[in-house]
């Protein structure tokens, strides 16, 4: 079967979602290896996964848009640690791909760096979104920061008797 190495960003809530998947690959006798928090090392293990720590400077780097005082504010906190991760994210993942030697990559849609550096692997390669849906919903606000939805033909779709309510 296949080799896959699974790379993901520093949060449990992006290795759990994942660790199914990860599971189930196995179950059907693939090799997996994962790239995750230091201290859920010990616990890929247990599941039979080969695992090792991303790079502790991404760990190190805090995750501060808790301290916004608005969306807006807190959006650009998160653009500057994704940017700021992704300078040690990107030669992180070209070191576990040079050690494991996969043939299919499995990348956390936060890693942007790693997310370049799988493009330019040339392998196959996918990446994980743990997020909800972004459907459209008259009955819920958009997916995101949480800003107000633009008004106009960008904004939510128009009621019609062609639109039933949203879920």
């Amino acid at each position: 079967m296949s080799r896959i190495l699974a790379y993901t960003s520093p949060a449990r809530g992006h290795l759990f979602p994942v660790t199914p998947i990860l599971d189930e690959l196995r179950r059907r006798g693939h090799e997996i290896s994962v790239r995750t928090l230091g201290s859920q090392v010990p616990l890929m293990q247990g599941r039979g996964f080969k695992a090792g720590p991303i790079s502790s400077e991404i760990e190190a780097i805090e995750h501060d848009d808790w301290r916004a005082r608005s969306s807006r504010e807190a959006l650009a906190h998160n653009v500057r640690v994704f940017v700021a991760r992704a300078e040690h994210d990107a030669p992180d993942l070209r070191r576990a791909v040079s050690e494991e030697s996969p043939d299919a990559l499995l990348v956390d849609i936060n890693a942007w760096g790693a997310m370049a550096v799988a493009e330019a692997w040339g392998g196959p390669w996918a990446s994980f979104c743990p997020y909800p849906s972004f459907l459209r919903s008259h009955d819920a606000p958009p997916f995101g920061p949480g800003l107000a939805p633009a008004p106009g033909p960008t904004g939510p779709p128009s009621r019609s008797a062609a639109t039933p309510p949203g879920p």
